[in-house]
């Protein structure tokens, strides 16, 4: 799913790329003015990727928090699990001896 998002991410980045020179180049301007357009139109895909990237980073350390939060639970829970299941340990006293085990023992 990850692979996913860089994809779209990449994408989008270079479709934005594409779509602002080709509208810069085949727009009516003089050369100072296209140059200037090229300039901003940078600035605003830089200025994007930053804020995209910004809140990728956001949210990643969000589902990071959340994954070491759930984590961290879980394992609480299993410990827990064991310590009640070491409470009580099943103990059997018998005189007579278990065939089964005669058995084992003889192989």
């Amino acid at each position: 799913m990850k692979e996913n998002y860089k994809s779209f991410i990449r994408g989008a980045l270079a479709g934005s790329i594409a779509g602002s020179v080709a509208a810069l180049l085949f727009a009516p301007k003089s050369g100072r003015e296209l140059r200037q357009d090229i300039t901003d139109q940078a600035r605003h895909v830089s200025d994007k990727g930053q804020e995209l990237a910004g809140k990728i980073s956001d949210t990643s350390m969000e589902y990071t928090d959340k994954i070491k939060e759930t984590a961290s639970a879980v394992i609480h829970e299993i410990g827990q699990w064991r310590r009640k299941s070491n409470i009580v340990p099943e103990v059997s006293i018998s005189s007579v001896p278990d065939q089964e085990n005669k058995e084992e023992d003889a192989l």
